[in-house]
């Protein structure tokens, strides 16, 4: 009796996981819908948890527009459904299902659907599983095992949808390769602290598996298996070469390509860039590390080239992740000879001097927004563009500098410009109609070409960087490329990474799902020793090739602490005064190299500590800074003045040496500084006239808040404009917008005060070194900090010739109060060369005995 009841359950649940499920678009087209397209969605879980999950859906072709977000608004017996339409006609539609306001994905990478003659698509999506089922007769909802993954050449580690108890694995668990099943040693939990009735299992073999290009499956009775993926197990065939890409003679090219995992690779060769069929292909070799090769003997110059690899069952065609020179879009890697994209005299290009990492003065600026303003002055075939940056002689309003002049008279050591390495979301033939900050990489070792003024030359982009990176040398200026080596656009079809080795490139979790560190989708796993062998590269290329002074490297927190030592280590072999810094947290992952950890590397991180001193929560604009008098920050002031090193048991933070902090207010991100502190007063300039006296204070704070950055130890950055009062509107993080964007020169001629005051600070700066010492001990002995007539006020002194500076003291003083205040000077003459209004080398006032503090401002004084 219990067999056959057993019997009849087994015959139900089998009807109910191989039933055929409701169809809605059988027969019909989208006019039955009174629309153009339609898709309909249905979606499963087994879990029947689908509170908050819903979709995010946008048309991508003929044409990639904005995604909206879409609730299920149906139910069935597979589970929760939405009906779609729009207005348009459109061939393929994009969809993610995702939990909430992107709290997570359901898969990580982007989905496409194409929308046939009918004009109607309808989809059943299992969740965790990539490839919908495009009928409703070939759904199958049987219990899964949703990843196997490969990490030792003994274990594969794998999630189930649906518990398994690893007692009774024997006859029930299978791991085929070659149609051949490998003997298993035995099933374990994956996590210990486990019941034995688990859906995370360890799948120990007993011999090592080796043959990382074959398919494996992991079988379990009752259970849709899965093909594993091999991700840490491809550690083991690293390749330490210099030769990955194309190495291009008049002879010959030779092309290498990491790729252990795939089955097959073919080079495909093209004469013209648009071409859709190859002109010629060639079966490549592959040796013992898993790098394909081949030799081709003849000039390829001018041709253009893609990968094709079998891999994982399929077929994978992409651009070579090594690219040097790309065609249009970066659609096809491009063969050129790179001696011809070198400037005349390159060979010659001197770096300006600079010896220590705190003489830098840094000043970040976005290629498009700093000339694309007709009031800039540059020729307008080089607005916006590489070369725009490097025209000299240029003014504005009222006579004013811009461009390269413009910061030649201001001072820096360097201009940070914001990410040009090959760019994702931007169509390079839409210049004028398109816009965007560049952290969406998809390409590395290549300028992207919207800012070329040919972006059809493969040649003409890199040669105009080249030239761009030597007019910035020959006028006393160093380069610092932000770059994005924490997270690629997409993943995926995409990815130039993920085509080559599917999933090594990126973090990925138990289940197989992309992680999101970053914040926009994924992160990559720099930790695997040929994704730290291709960074390392990367930045080394861009170091020799285009003669780089330094990197800015974005969500640097994502990036382990051996990969960043690494890089330091092999740059400042090319170049010991290579300047190197980032971000020390993550767009939400986990922390790998934060505050602390760049010590004594010669790496230094931005310090977002005396950032939120001075100007207040980046989260929250209304809330006030030391720079507008907000109170008990005082402290945190001079932890920033020191260098953020240890100099006592209270005024202590994370760096061993001041050339580890980058000390700013501002930077691209978030509010400008005049925008923060215009709404933490409660007006809005952008919109409307502020009284007088408002206007004075926004000014008052504008100087006062960099002086402080500027008569800090540490490494000091400005944020491009901050000189003149830079406004984006009121907008926090217009990353695709062109217009908040834009350098308004008007402004300098307005605010011409204001940058003649950031002009004076910068050549007291570079003038003295009191202000750049050069070590912790160097601060401890030569600073001494002052006690203060009231709060909300900082005062020290830079004593007895500090790091050799000629003058022998050095009184600093910074008052964020809103009243003048009287304050008692040190015994001696003293020379006034810094107060609210005036900031330089000159003495302005001489004073003994005391001296009167305006609000909001600071002084700067000295004794020969």
């Amino acid at each position: 009796m219990r067999k056959k009841a057993f019997l009849i359950i087994s015959l139900l649940i089998s009807v109910f996981i191989f039933a055929t499920f409701p169809s809605y678009s059988q027969g019909k087209s989208a006019e039955d819908f009174n629309a153009k397209t339609v898709l309909i969605i249905h979606y499963h879980r087994f879990d029947n948890n689908y509170n908050g999950w819903n979709l995010w859906i946008w048309p991508h072709k003929p044409q990639s527009l904005e995604g909206h977000a879409y609730q299920f608004t149906g139910k069935d017996d597979f589970g929760p459904y939405a009906i779609i339409t729009f207005d348009e006609k459109y061939t393929e539609l994009g969809y993610i299902i995702r939990l909430n306001e992107w709290q997570a994905k359901d898969v990580a990478k982007d989905r496409f659907v194409k929308i046939p003659e009918s004009g109607i698509a309808e989809i059943w999506v299992v969740t965790s599983v990539e490839e919908p089922y495009l009928k409703a007769s070939d759904v199958d909802i049987r219990p899964r095992v949703l990843s196997a993954i490969m990490d030792s050449s003994t274990e594969i580690k794998s999630v189930l949808t649906t518990p398994f108890d690893i007692k009774n694995w024997k006859g029930k668990i299978n791991v085929i390769s070659n149609r051949k099943s490998l003997e298993i040693k035995n099933v374990e939990k994956l996590d210990p602290t486990d019941i034995s009735k688990t859906n995370k299992i360890k799948i120990i073999l007993k011999n090592p598996f080796k043959e990382v290009d074959s398919n494996i499956e992991v079988n379990i009775n009752g259970y849709v298996g899965k093909n594993v993926i091999m991700r840490n197990i491809l550690n083991d065939f690293y390749y330490d070469g210099n030769d990955l890409g194309v190495t291009y003679t008049h002879e010959k090219s030779v092309f290498k390509v990491w790729s252990p995992v795939s089955k097959s690779a073919e080079l495909l060769l093209y004469k013209k860039y648009n071409s859709n069929t190859p002109d010629e292909r060639y079966k490549m070799k592959k040796d013992k590390n898993g790098v394909w090769s081949i030799s081709i003997n003849k000039d390829l110059q001018g041709w253009f080239y893609k990968y094709r690899f079998y891999s994982y069952g399929k077929y994978r065609e992409t651009v070579d992740p090594y690219s040097k020179a790309v065609s249009i879009n970066s659609e096809k890697s491009a063969i050129i000879d790179l001696n011809e994209t070198n400037p005349d005299n390159w060979n010659k290009d001197i770096k300006p001097p600079f010896v220590n990492p705190e003489d830098a003065i840094v000043y970040e600026i976005h290629v498009k927004d700093f000339t694309i303003n007709e009031n800039s002055g540059i020729s307008e075939k080089l607005r916006g563009k590489y070369l725009g940056l490097v025209e000299e002689n240029t003014k504005g309003p009222d006579g004013v500098k811009t461009g390269l002049s413009h910061l030649k008279e201001l001072g820096i050591t360097h201009v940070h410009i914001m990410p040009i390495q090959d760019i994702y979301f931007i169509d390079e033939t839409k210049f004028s109609e398109q816009y965007g900050w560049g952290y969406d990489p998809k390409l590395y070792n290549v300028p992207d070409g919207f800012y070329s003024v040919n972006p059809f030359d493969p040649k003409s982009r890199i040669y105009e960087v080249k030239e761009m990176v030597k007019k910035f040398h020959e006028n006393g200026i160093r380069v610092v490329l932000d770059v994005v080596y924490n997270h690629t656009a997409v993943v995926g079809e995409g990815s130039a990474f993920d085509q080559t080795v599917p999933y090594y490139y990126y973090r990925t979790d138990d289940m197989g799902h992309y992680t999101n560190g970053s914040g926009v989708g994924n992160e990559i796993a720099t930790e695997r020793p040929m994704v730290r062998k291709f960074i390392v590269d990367s930045v080394k290329y861009w170091a020799k090739e285009y003669h780089i002074d330094g990197f800015r490297f974005d969500l640097m927190g994502l990036i382990d602490k051996k990969t960043m030592a690494k890089i330091s280590e092999e740059l400042h072999k090319i170049d010991p005064d290579i300047l190197l810094y980032g971000e020390p947290w993550t767009g939400g992952g986990k922390l790998l190299f934060g505050k602390g950890d760049q010590k004594n590397l010669h790496i230094a991180v931005f310090n977002d500590d005396i950032r939120n001193a001075i100007r207040g929560s980046v989260f929250d604009a209304k809330k006030k800074g030391f720079g507008l008098g907000s109170l008990g920050k005082e402290t945190k002031i001079k932890r920033g003045v020191v260098g953020s090193i240890t100099y006592d048991s209270r005024i202590r933070l994370w760096a061993a040496d001041p050339e580890e902090t980058i000390n700013y207010v501002s930077n691209h991100d978030n509010h400008t500084l005049w925008d923060k502190n215009a709404i933490a007063l409660g007006y809005e300039p952008w919109k409307e006239k502020v009284p007088e006296n408002i206007e004075e204070k926004l000014k008052k704070s504008q100087k006062f808040s960099n002086a402080i950055i500027l008569t800090s130890q540490g490494i000091a950055f400005l944020h491009g404009g901050v000189d003149f009062a830079r406004t984006k509107m009121g907008e926090h993080n217009p990353y695709n917008k062109q217009l908040p964007n834009e350098f308004d020169w008007s402004r300098k001629a307005k605010y011409y005060d204001i940058f003649e005051y950031y002009k004076g600070l910068i050549q007291l700066r570079k003038e003295h070194p009191a202000f750049r010492m050069t070590n912790a001990e160097m601060i401890k002995q030569h600073l001494e900090f002052l006690k203060t007539p009231k709060k909300r006020m900082v005062a020290f002194i830079l004593k007895n010739n500090a790091n050799g500076d000629k003058w022998k003291n050095i009184l600093v003083i910074y008052n964020a109060n809103s009243s003048k205040v009287s304050f008692n000077l040190p015994e001696g003459k003293w020379n006034i060369v810094v107060n609210g209004e005036k900031a330089g080398t000159e003495i302005i006032n001489t004073s003994e005995t005391k001296i009167t503090l305006e609000p909001l401002s600071t002084y700067v004084l000295y004794q020969q």
